[in-house]
């Protein structure tokens, strides 16, 4: 679907959050890094401000990494996106039932923050170069179909043919949301891997779906993903700038 006001077109997925978003012609991204663990509600209050600060509308806001003090269980998760989406209803960011903005959110596991907090917003606005370039993979663990338990894959199983089956579920996931948003396997120049699992050869494993890791490759990061029993995540992008704030 393409954004009303035409800077980007993105994947429809759940109420909390899309799977992604692409840039059109003639905008592109900046990610702005929160240095200092924020509140949910302090975060977009500065978000709100560097939004003013550069002359845009508050639905520049296109995306979001945030980090959370520990894993949820599917209906803590529930209730925590029910939260969050009204953040978004306040900004009048939904778009009647449809959310466009894309999200990570995963545990640290160390220097866990006190609350739920956002590391990274995006924000798309016009170019000074043609633009239509970036973009942003929402993160994705091992579900295959809707969010529920019975759907994760090598559920209980974190053997290395187990880990292996999930890194490749993920991938598949990653590759059909960059084909969606007219990207692919070479694509990405940000690739984040969220997990605390020693998995052997991930490198290869990646590499194999997702070689645009062989030219930039990627950051892992000591965390967990949101959701108990899920235990391992991605997301990838590309974006022209960021800023810290």
């Amino acid at each position: 679907m393409e954004h009303p006001n035409g800077s980007y077109k993105f994947l429809p997925a759940i109420s909390a959050y899309s799977a992604g978003i692409a840039t059109m012609p003639g905008f592109e991204i900046t990610a702005l890094r929160i240095t200092s663990p924020l509140s949910l509600e302090a975060g977009f209050e500065v978000i709100d401000r560097e939004i003013s600060k550069r002359g845009l509308k508050s639905e520049s806001l296109a995306g979001l990494q945030l980090r959370s003090p520990k894993v949820f269980t599917f209906e803590e998760f529930s209730q925590f996106n029910e939260n969050y989406r009204n953040l978004l209803l306040e900004r009048s960011l939904i778009l009647g039932d449809v959310n466009p903005i894309p999200r990570t959110n995963v545990i640290p596991i160390k220097d866990v923050p006190p609350v739920p907090c956002i590391a990274t917003a995006f924000l798309v606005h016009p170019s000074q170069n043609e633009g239509g370039q970036d973009f942003i993979v929402a993160g994705a663990g091992e579900v295959a179909g809707d969010l529920d338990p019975t759907n994760i894959v090598a559920r209980g199983d974190i053997s290395q043919s187990g880990m292996s089956a999930k890194v490749d579920c993920v991938l598949e996931e990653m590759l059909a949301r960059l084909s969606a948003l007219g990207f692919d396997e070479s694509s990405p120049t940000i690739t984040n891997v969220y997990t605390i699992h020693e998995i052997s050869k991930l490198q290869d494993l990646i590499s194999k779906k997702l070689p645009a890791i062989n030219v930039h490759g990627y950051t892992s990061w000591l965390s967990k993903p949101p959701v108990s029993e899920i235990e391992f995540e991605m997301d990838c992008s590309r974006f022209s700038n960021w800023f810290a704030v």
